[in-house]
């Protein structure tokens, strides 16, 4: 019969460290929404000068967004296998 072990310590650290990761990638895109609607604004103030600038930020968000998306779904995922690990082991442990 195999065994398995997981230090689920270590690794409810590690789906909690995605899950700030992701918090915090969510932030960075609300900042760089922000700075590009203010970006846009100065844009037609300035007559064009600033929409580089603009054009460039929002070049970012989408992968910023998208790095964010997959960090949520890696701590999910991470703390849905030390959850099945612990039903395992109370499982294996009651036979």
């Amino acid at each position: 019969m195999a065994t398995t072990s997981m230090d689920t310590a270590k690794m409810t650290e590690v789906s909690k460290g995605f899950d700030t990761a992701s918090d915090i990638l969510k932030v960075v895109s609300m900042a760089l929404e922000a700075a590009i609607m203010a970006l846009k604004a100065a844009a037609f103030i300035s007559f064009g000068s600033t929409l580089w600038m603009e054009r460039y930020l929002s070049g970012i968000k989408p992968k910023v967004d998208q790095l964010q998306k997959k960090t949520g779904e890696i701590e999910k995922d991470i703390a849905k296998a030390v959850k099945n690990h612990q039903a395992a082991s109370k499982a294996g442990d009651s036979i």
